[in-house]
């Protein structure tokens, strides 16, 4: 099948208050393993102008790059479109908290409609690792990615360590819903929820942990507990 890759850099975290300034997608064949196609776009913002400093020195992107090699936001969001309608998943690293919050706010934007299932290649790939953070993923997986934070190169490594795994499993587990649950311990018993890698949250006074529903299912503890849907 056919996946496509997404990444976005961004003028800051929040979607309704900050905008895309780059878009890297890459149509990935999932029986070969390989790269099919590529979109690489630096999308202008003249509004969001000048960039934060904090953004040019976690993406390298400058306002004069932006001005004089972006081109039009509605030009990449339909290309990135395009792409996606020729796919049946698209994929991003932290994508639902992030990549797809944003190209759902551009293409509701410019009236683009797309019906294409997401795939969270932090949760719904079944790494065994400590981190979930992409660059160590790609160490842990004996794979360099020389440029980080630009975006192709991201979608690119994203794409190289999934190719590590069996795609038709990982497309399964995104189809498994997110739920949170809730550790109910006593103080004395607090240790028992940390070593299953429970957190605490002072607002509402509760251990808590996500998982993907599909993981829960053989999930032994020894305490009870309470699931939440997200």
């Amino acid at each position: 099948m056919y996946v496509l890759g997404l990444d976005l850099e961004t003028t800051g975290l929040s979607f309704e208050q900050d905008e895309i300034i780059e878009i890297g997608a890459v149509v990935w064949d999932t029986h070969s393993n390989k790269p099919v196609a590529m979109l690489n776009h630096l999308v202008q913002q003249p509004t969001k102008l000048p960039l934060a400093d904090i953004i040019v020195q976690i993406t390298g992107i400058t306002d004069k790059d932006l001005t004089e090699f972006g081109i039009q936001e509605k030009q990449a969001i339909s290309e990135f479109a395009a792409l996606a309608n020729k796919c049946e998943f698209i994929v991003a690293h932290n994508g639902n908290q992030f990549d797809k919050k944003f190209i759902c706010k551009a293409l509701n934007k410019y009236s683009f409609q797309l019906n294409i299932p997401w795939i969270d290649s932090m949760v719904d790939v079944p790494f065994n690792s400590s981190t979930k953070q992409l660059v160590h993923l790609a160490a842990e997986h004996k794979f360099l990615n020389p440029f980080s934070h630009r975006a192709l190169f991201d979608v690119l490594t994203m794409l190289k360590v999934c190719s590590e795994y069996d795609w038709n499993e990982v497309a399964k587990r995104s189809q498994s819903p997110e739920v949170t649950v809730i550790a109910k311990v006593s103080k004395d018993d607090r240790q028992l929820a940390k070593d299953k890698g429970f957190r605490w949250d002072p607002n509402s006074y509760k251990w808590f942990k996500t998982y993907k529903e599909c993981d829960l299912k053989g999930q032994t503890f020894d305490f009870e507990i309470e699931v939440v849907d997200l």
